[in-house]
């Protein structure tokens, strides 16, 4: 009968994996990067998220947030778009009364011209 090993041989064993891939291999620097989170979850009797756990949890949030800056991106639209249609209707109402204040002092200089000529 095979006994599993303990958790000391287990967190031996990914040490002298991680040493004996080096620094150059693919999965030695992984291995050492992750030997403390590994060696924390093995000591507290819980396993380790999976590569595959990790990589379906960050395509997940990869899709959320494209979504999230997708709709982001729609409502700055939305609010620069109301905000050029305020700004036009501002221009409009500011326009219309220049012209009246323009019309106004049109008309009083000539009302001014015509009783200095009387």
């Amino acid at each position: 009968m095979n006994d599993p090993p303990t958790k000391e041989q287990e967190i031996n064993a990914l040490q002298m994996m991680s040493a004996e891939l080096g620094p150059n291999s693919y999965l030695g620097p992984w291995i050492r990067q992750s030997l403390l989170y590994l060696a924390d979850a093995i000591k507290s009797d819980v396993p380790p998220i999976s590569a595959f756990q990790l990589y379906e949890h960050a395509s997940a949030d990869r899709i959320a947030a494209a979504a999230s800056k997708q709709v982001a991106q729609q409502e700055a639209r939305q609010i620069l778009d109301a905000a050029r249609q305020k700004a036009d209707e501002l221009l409009r109402q500011a326009t219309a009364e220049a012209e009246r204040i323009t019309g106004n002092a049109w008309q009083a200089l000539r009302h001014a011209i015509k009783s200095l000529e009387d």
